[in-house]
Formats: structure tokens, C-alpha cells, sequence
């Protein structure tokens, strides 16, 4: 899904047939993260465990601030050979909204997240448990009838760049966001690997259904109000979630966890990465098929991030600093 991301962002969409699972995946990459980060943390709400809480927000806040400014003086320095047209009204944007365009608009992402999270945690602090996954049911039929009804357009269709997709996006993520909490709280993909070998068919099926047929039309939004994907990302990450992983090598397994330590330094740098790898391909005059371009950039993405939390275990002694740091490159436990 990480890697999606980066096709969302820089592949060009003409392909060889081999390449198709690819771009059909592209637009369900974003909803399965914030599917994710709930479905992983409801015991952290449903318990209102504030040490954990607080951590989860500091843990998306200082990458938007920390890369809002690496950003923004990265590009000011690039900037003395091209006039990009970058000012501070910039820098407060992309800290403000994660959206400006000249920065890093994918950074509105953090922002619903840090939104989403207040909100369930102050649902979860005031009401008793049962009455709080209630008002998150209600919160997110509000959510759909705003977004079918066409009222979620209406509402921010027409204000400025940096604030209609944060704020048409919050609405359309929250149905992600709590579809991955109720998934967590009533313990359903597990009670579904009592049964796993007919599961995984039947859920199988249904990925595939979902992913051809159109159930209901999507509505008029920013990019993530279509009917299928609600249904498609709880059923893809439940399919995910059944496969026999336990056949797989410890060796395997530590690649991967490897990789996916690093998502988050991947998602908040690659579009940085992206600018000055085009630079440089211009100046010695290569020209890259987009996906081969896309996977370059994943991998130098990587590169960085690890190398970043390389050296901040080794310069950075203060705890705060060191959590500050490790967020922002993306190394997240």
C-alpha cells in the first residue's frame, strides 16, 4: 500500500497487462492506511489508555511539522536556481492544512488523523464504552448521508486549495477510520479464523467482486467517497489478515517487518525524494518508464529513513528528541 502511494503520485497510467493488480489497488491504498491505524489502536480507546493516546498524537504530529519544514527549506534552497514561488504563507499551510500545493499536499493525510483520534478519544473519554461505539456508529451514517447526499461537495467544493481536500477528506475517511475500529472491537476477522480455509474463499470472492463490479456509483467528493472501496478495504485487509502467515519463514518475516517499520518516513518523504531524483535524471539526460521511476523512489525513500534513524540512535540522547526524530523519519514500533 506504501508503494501504491507512490504510483498514485508519479506513474503514468499506461501499462503492460502484468502490471494491472497495481493499478487497481492505487485507490484503496490510502483508505486501508487509515483502516489500519484505527483497527490497530482500539484498545488503546476502548480502554482510554492516555499514555498510549498521547503518544499516537505526538507520533503524527511531529512528522507534520518536522517535514512541513524540511520541505520548505529544501525547496528554498532549490529555489535560488528556480523560482518555485515559495513563501512562509507555504510553510504555514502544509503545517496548518498538510495540503499546500507547492509542498507536500499528501501530508492532509496526518491531519485527519490527528483529528480522527482526538475525536474518538474524547468520545471514549466522556461516554462508557458501549455508548461511545454507538455515537461513533451514528458519527459515521452522519459521515455517508453527508457524502451521498451531496452536501460534503457543497460544503467545501469551493473554498481555497489548501482547505477543501483536508476538510472533504476528513469526512470521507471517517468511515475507514471507524470500520477499522469496529472490526478491532468485536473481534471479527478473528472469529472469522475459526473458519479460515472457507473464509479466505468466500472473502476472496469478494475482494475480486468488489474490485469489478460497482455496487453503488461514488459520489461527488475529493477522492475517496466511493462505495465500493468501504466495502473493498475492510474485506481486503480481512483477506490479508486470514492468509496462513505463520507457513512463512522467520527470515521472511523479518524482511517485511523491516520494510513496513519505515511506511510512514516512505508516505511524508517521497514526493521530496521525487523532486530532486527528476533533477537529477534531467541533468544526465535519462529517461525512466514511470513505474521503474516509482520504484526508485520507494527504494531511495527507504534508504533515507533508515539512515535517518541510523543516526538519530546514535546523535540524539534526549528521549523526547530521540521519539521527535524516530517519528519523523517514519520508524514507528
Amino acid at each position: 500500500m506504501c508503494f501504491e502511494v507512490v504510483l498514485i503520485h508519479f506513474w503514468v497510467d499506461y501499462f503492460p497487462k502484468y502490471l494491472i493488480p497495481f493499478s487497481m489497488l492505487k485507490g484503496v491504498a490510502v483508505p486501508a492506511f487509515m483502516f489500519l491505524s484505527f483497527y490497530l489502536t482500539e484498545k488503546s480507546f476502548s480502554c482510554i489508555n492516555n499514555n498510549k493516546i498521547n503518544k499516537r498524537i505526538w507520533r503524527v504530529v511531529y512528522p507534520q511539522i518536522g517535514w512541513a519544514v524540511i520541505y520548505w527549506l529544501a525547496y528554498m534552497v532549490l529555489q535560488v536556481k528556480v523560482n518555485l514561488g515559495i513563501t512562509i504563507s507555504d510553510l504555514f499551510w502544509q503545517i496548518i492544512t498538510g495540503h499546500s500545493p507547492k509542498l507536500n499536499p499528501t501530508m492532509w493525510f496526518q491531519t485527519v488523523l490527528i483529528a480522527l483520534t482526538i475525536i474518538m478519544f474524547i468520545v471514549f473519554k466522556l461516554l462508557a464504552n458501549k455508548k461511545g461505539v454507538v455515537i461513533i456508529m451514528l458519527l459515521t451514517l452522519l459521515s455517508l448521508f453527508i457524502q451521498y447526499s451531496g452536501i460534503n461537495m457543497l460544503l467545501f467544493g469551493s473554498l481555497r486549495y489548501e482547505l477543501k481536500y483536508p476538510l472533504g477528506r476528513f469526512v470521507e475517511m471517517i468511515p475507514y477510520a471507524s470500520l477499522g475500529y469496529f472490526c478491532a472491537y468485536f473481534n471479527i476477522f478473528r472469529k472469522l479464523r475459526n473458519y479460515q480455509n472457507i473464509s479466505i474463499i468466500i472473502i476472496g470472492i469478494l475482494v475480486v467482486f468488489l474490485f469489478k463490479a460497482t455496487i453503488i456509483p461514488s459520489a461527488p467528493g475529493f477522492g475517496y467517497s466511493h462505495n465500493n472501496n468501504i466495502l473493498l478495504v475492510p474485506f481486503l485487509v480481512c483477506f490479508m489478515y486470514l492468509l496462513p502467515l505463520d507457513r512463512i519463514s522467520s527470515k521472511a518475516k523479518g524482511i517485511i517487518k523491516i520494510m513496513t517499520s519505515y511506511t510512514l518516513g516512505i508516505y511524508c518523504m517521497h514526493r521530496l525524494v521525487a523532486r530532486f531524483l527528476a533533477i537529477l535524471l534531467m541533468a544526465i539526460g535519462w529517461e525512466l518508464n514511470s513505474f521503474l521511476l516509482c520504484v526508485i523512489i520507494y527504494i531511495m525513500s527507504f534508504l533515507i529513513s533508515s539512515l535517518m534513524c541510523k543516526l538519530s540512535s546514535t546523535y540524539f540522547r534526549d528521549f523526547r528528541l530521540l521519539l521527535s526524530f524516530v517519528s519523523i523519519c517514519g520508524f514507528i514500533r
